[in-house]
């Protein structure tokens, strides 16, 4: 769900060129929910291999990392660790949206009705634990950095950004800004436009007129995926204003569980990890071949050809940084 601050923020852009060089850390959890709802065949159903298996996961990351790789950018996907138990409520509301998507569904495909089988098909995302398994073991096999969080894929996107290990985190949600993220880019895994939108925490913070606790409180009282129907009654706009004038104590005993759910904003569970970690490594063309080809039936020129190109821009960003080492 994410928490909803869009109407509060005021987005700038950041360029292609502005990237270039740069490293990004990716929710990974969150990025991957945007593949199974985009990359889908015309009735909406994911991508599948002959087991029935949903492999809309695995074309994503694939293709998408290698764009990224073109456009001069070293991604490190962050995957979630342990949810908190108070994520439960959310957890059990997806459920239910999917459950009724897939009733839907099923009466839309009886009624041969294609744009709402799309519809309901984009709503019955999920992700197993075999899936998250083999993302990483394709990421592996192409030589992409990737880590487990602690907790939550946010709060170590947010970290390894704070240290100065990467530029910005990559996703559709702004939960990272409340765990101190001072760069977050949206739209680069989903938009071939030039240009992406860019939200810098500070510029957050400066506009608003409130500290980064301020805007965890407010963030709170919206509704997070940690009390997802947050206070009755405000909205963002009067969740801003109630943090403003320092008003929080009338409102946090109506809130479950509050000083928990602050907790799980500042002080984080985290995995800790080295720089080397973040590198990228040369990849395992046979390897890639035998999972994407063989194991999930993807197309075995465009894997032999992009794997290729894989290979020669990882080689590229290995050159740079051995040279880059020098000085």
């Amino acid at each position: 769900m994410g928490v909803q601050l869009n109407e509060l923020i005021s987005k700038k852009s950041i360029s292609k060129k502005e990237l270039n060089n740069k490293k990004i850390v990716i929710d990974a959890m969150n990025v991957i929910y945007q593949f199974l709802s985009s990359i889908r065949l015309r009735d909406g159903t994911p991508l599948k291999n002959s087991s029935g298996e949903t492999t809309s996961a695995y074309n994503g990351i694939f293709y998408k990392t290698i764009n990224m790789l073109e456009m001069g950018l070293t991604p490190i996907w962050v995957f979630d660790g342990q949810a908190h138990e108070l994520k439960e409520i959310t957890r059990e509301e997806r459920r239910k949206t999917r459950q009724k998507a897939l009733s839907e569904y099923l009466v839309a495909k009886k009624e041969e009705d294609t744009e709402k089988m799309q519809k309901f098909a984009k709503r019955m995302n999920y992700l197993d634990t075999n899936m998250v398994l083999n993302c990483k073991r394709l990421l592996d096999l192409m030589g992409v950095p990737h880590l487990t969080s602690g907790s939550e894929g946010e709060a170590q996107c947010a970290e390894i950004v704070k240290k100065g290990d990467a530029f910005a985190v990559v996703s559709q949600d702004y939960d990272s800004l409340l765990y101190g993220a001072d760069r977050v880019i949206r739209n680069i895994t989903s938009s071939s436009s030039k240009e992406f939108e860019y939200i810098e925490l500070k510029d957050v913070l400066d506009e608003l007129d409130i500290n980064r606790s301020q805007l965890i409180d407010m963030s709170i009282l919206i509704g997070t995926d940690y009390n997802p129907k947050g206070v009755k009654g405000l909205g963002p706009k009067k969740a801003l204003d109630v943090v403003k004038n320092n008003q929080m104590e009338k409102y946090a005993p109506e809130i479950e569980n509050y000083s928990e759910i602050r907790k799980i904003f500042d002080e984080p569970v985290l995995s800790e990890y080295k720089k080397s970690d973040l590198k990228l490594k040369r990849p395992d063309l046979a390897g890639i071949f035998k999972f994407l080809v063989e194991e999930n039936d993807f197309s075995e020129d465009r894997v032999k050809s992009s794997s290729e190109k894989l290979d020669g821009l990882v080689k590229s960003k290995l050159s740079q940084s051995s040279l880059e080492s020098w000085f």
